[in-house]
C-alpha cells in the first residue's frame, strides 16, 4: 500500500496560518478542477487546527478559483442575517455571527475570523455570499423558520396570518434550546397536536406554492424563494421529528430516514441556482460521497451522497482529520437538560487500517487512485472513534493535520 499511496498526488500543508501566502496550495487547483461544490470536512467540530485549514482552503477557492458562495452546517433561517452582514450590512463589531450560527459555531474565534474575512473581501470589491444549510434552532424549534415565513406573508398574504399563529402555538409547546430536550417534549405532546402541526404545515406549504403568481403581483417576487425554502425546512424538521419518533417506537422503515441531511442537500441545490460555485463546510460524516452503513443492516444517505448523486464529478469532498492529539467528543449525560456533555480527550494512535495511519501528515492527498485497492484505508476518525467504510470511495481528497493541541 505504501507504493500505491506514493503514486497519489498531494499538496503539502506548509502552514495553518490563515493569512499566509497561498502558493503552497496552488497545485490543489488542478485536483479540484471544475467542481461546482467543494465540501471541506472535519472529524470534530470547533477544532482550531481544522478551522485554520478550512480558512486557507476557502481563501484559495474564493481568491484563485472564483467560488462565490460559502455555506456552513448551520441553520438556514438564522444564517440569513449573517449573510447580510457578510454582504456589508451593519457594524464590523456586530454580534450577528454569534447569534446567527446554530450549534454554537459562532462562538469560535476561527469561524468569526473566516466570516470577517469574507466581509472584508466583499468590502474590497468581492462578491461572495454566505448561507447556512441546516434545519433551524439546533433541531429544537420551528420558530426561526416560521418567523421568516411570517414576515414575508404579512406583506403578500395577510389571510395566512391565523395559520402562522396556530403553528407558533404548536411549535412553542415543544421548543427548547437543546435538541434532545425538544425531542422529549415533542414526544410527550398529544398525538393529535403533533398530527395537527404536520397537517397545518402541509396546508401552508401548498398555499404558498399555489398563490405564487399572486404574491409576485403584490410585490413579493424577490423574497419568494427564500421564504418558500424556509417553510420547506420547517416542514422537513417536522418530518424529521416524526421519523425519529417512529424509529424510537421500533419502526425499521424509519430508521434510515435522515431528513436533516436531505434538508442540507436541498438547501445547497437551492442556492446553486444562481450559478455560483460553492464551498460547504460540515462534518466529514455529512460530506462523504457514499451513504453511512449502520451495522450492515441498512444505509443512511447523507448530504454528500445526495450531492454526489445530483452533481456527480461536480461535487468534490475533502475530509480533514488528524494523526493525534486531543479532540472534542461527546458522552451521554441523561440527567442534564442538554442530554450530552462535550469533553476533550486524548486520541489513541491511529488504527493500522485507518486513513490517518496510511497517509502522510501535513499534506492533502488525492485518494481517488486508491479506489478499489484491496488494502486501501477502511476507516477514518470521527470524534474519538472511527467510521468504518472504504475511505477512498467516501472522499476525493484527505487532509491530515499532524496533531491537535
Amino acid at each position: 500500500m505504501t507504493a500505491v499511496i506514493g503514486e497519489c498526488n498531494g499538496v503539502p500543508l506548509a502552514t495553518l496560518d490563515p493569512e499566509a501566502d497561498l502558493d503552497d496550495l496552488e497545485p490543489l487547483r488542478a485536483l479540484i478542477g471544475d467542481a461546482r461544490v467543494v465540501g471541506i470536512g472535519e472529524s470534530a467540530h470547533n477544532v482550531p487546527e481544522y478551522q485554520q485549514v478550512r480558512h486557507r482552503l476557502v481563501r484559495l477557492l474564493v481568491e484563485r478559483m472564483g467560488f462565490g458562495a460559502v455555506t456552513l452546517e448551520s441553520g438556514f433561517s438564522e444564517g440569513l442575517a449573517v449573510g447580510r452582514w457578510v454582504g456589508g450590512e451593519g457594524p464590523d463589531d456586530s454580534d450577528v455571527v454569534e447569534r446567527g450560527l446554530t450549534y454554537g459555531f459562532g462562538r469560535t474565534t476561527e469561524t468569526r475570523a473566516l466570516l470577517a474575512w469574507l466581509r472584508e473581501h466583499n468590502r474590497r470589491g468581492g462578491d461572495v455570499r454566505f448561507a447556512g444549510l441546516d434545519l433551524p434552532a439546533d433541531l429544537g424549534s420551528l420558530l426561526p423558520a416560521l418567523e421568516g415565513v411570517a414576515d414575508y406573508l404579512a406583506g403578500v398574504d395577510p389571510a395566512a396570518g391565523p395559520m402562522i399563529e396556530q403553528l407558533r402555538t404548536y411549535a412553542k409547546s415543544w421548543a427548547s434550546p437543546y435538541t434532545m430536550a425538544a425531542f422529549a417534549a415533542y414526544r410527550a405532546a398529544p398525538a393529535a397536536e403533533r398530527d395537527a402541526q404536520t397537517l397545518l404545515l402541509c396546508e401552508l406549504a401548498t398555499r404558498v406554492d399555489a398563490l405564487r403568481p399572486l404574491y409576485a403581483r403584490r410585490g413579493g417576487a424577490a423574497g419568494y424563494a427564500t421564504a418558500r425554502h424556509g417553510l420547506r425546512l420547517a416542514v422537513l424538521l417536522d418530518q424529521m421529528l416524526r421519523a425519529q419518533l417512529a424509529a424510537v417506537g421500533g419502526s425499521g422503515a424509519h430508521a434510515s430516514v435522515n431528513v436533516r441531511d436531505q434538508a442540507m442537500a436541498e438547501t445547497a441545490l437551492h442556492l446553486l441556482r444562481d450559478g455560483r460555485r460553492m464551498v460547504v463546510s460540515a462534518a466529514n460524516t455529512h460530506l462523504q460521497r457514499i451513504p453511512i452503513s449502520l451495522g450492515g443492516r441498512f444505509e443512511v444517505a447523507v448530504l454528500g451522497s445526495h450531492l454526489a448523486a445530483e452533481l456527480h464529478d461536480g461535487y468534490l469532498s475533502i475530509a480533514v482529520t488528524c494523526r493525534g492529539g486531543r479532540t472534542p467528543t461527546r458522552r451521554p449525560a441523561p440527567d442534564t437538560e442538554r442530554g450530552v456533555e462535550v469533553l476533550t480527550v486524548d486520541l489513541d494512535a491511529p488504527a493500522p487500517d485507518s486513513v490517518e495511519a496510511l497517509l502522510p501528515a501535513s499534506r492533502i492527498t488525492d485518494v481517488r487512485p486508491l479506489r478499489g485497492a484491496p488494502d486501501a484505508p477502511r476507516r477514518f476518525r470521527n470524534l474519538d472513534s472511527y467510521v468504518e467504510l472504504p475511505v477512498a470511495d467516501a472522499f476525493d481528497l484527505v487532509a491530515v493535520v499532524p496533531e491537535l493541541a
